[in-house]
């Protein structure tokens, strides 16, 4: 299965199973506004466990001291490499001016977000970065990426979120906007319980 967003063609995410859309009951999440629906339908709470989710691995990653790298040299190197693999690279802006991100480490983060979700594992992420849309400052990005899901999960509620997790981390986790998103699901897994309860 597979789908995608557009943003600014206004292409709306498919509504989670119980016909409400991810994004409303996110936004209602953090307002503290969820209607009597939204609370008691486990598709919405999902989708509120979601965003709760989200909110604490941003502010741990936001928490974490910085580790400069041990040496001048590991810095000139790693300044070196950036310029030889632009394509490595995300553009970013923020308040110290533009700013570069590891392409490879912002998939991780995007894949880490997904692979926390009840019922999905990300396999792979693949993040390309657009031409500024107004010629200033750093263009979005599409992201594609592989999910595998737990058998019997409803596939097209659990995209949704997928969908609203990875537009929200890379606007939260790693400021950039994204686009589009497209979700493929290549493989299903089973759920096995231990003797604690956990999966």
């Amino acid at each position: 299965m597979s789908g995608a967003m557009d943003l600014n063609a206004g292409t709306p995410i498919e509504p989670l199973a119980c016909g409400r859309d991810a994004a409303v009951v996110w936004d209602h999440a953090t307002a503290g506004t969820l209607d009597e629906h939204e609370r008691g339908c486990p598709y919405c709470a999902a989708a509120t466990t979601d965003a709760r989710r989200l909110d604490a691995v941003v502010h741990r990653m936001a928490a974490e001291p910085v580790q400069p790298p041990p040496s001048v040299m590991d810095r000139v190197m790693g300044a070196v490499l950036a310029e030889l693999r632009p394509h490595d690279v995300l553009e970013l802006d923020s308040a110290r001016g533009p700013a570069r991100l590891s392409r490879p480490a912002a998939a991780a983060v995007l894949r880490h977000v997904v692979d926390g979700m009840d019922g999905m594992r990300a396999r792979s992420c693949r993040i390309e970065q657009l031409e500024p849309v107004t010629g200033d400052g750093p263009g979005p990005v599409t992201v594609t990426m592989t999910v595998t899901a737990r058998f019997g999960i409803d596939l097209a509620s659990v995209t949704a979120r997928v969908r609203q997790m990875i537009i929200a981390a890379g606007q939260q986790a790693l400021g950039v906007a994204v686009r589009r998103v497209d979700i493929e699901v290549v493989d299903v897994f089973e759920s096995r319980v231990d003797g604690g309860g956990r999966r």
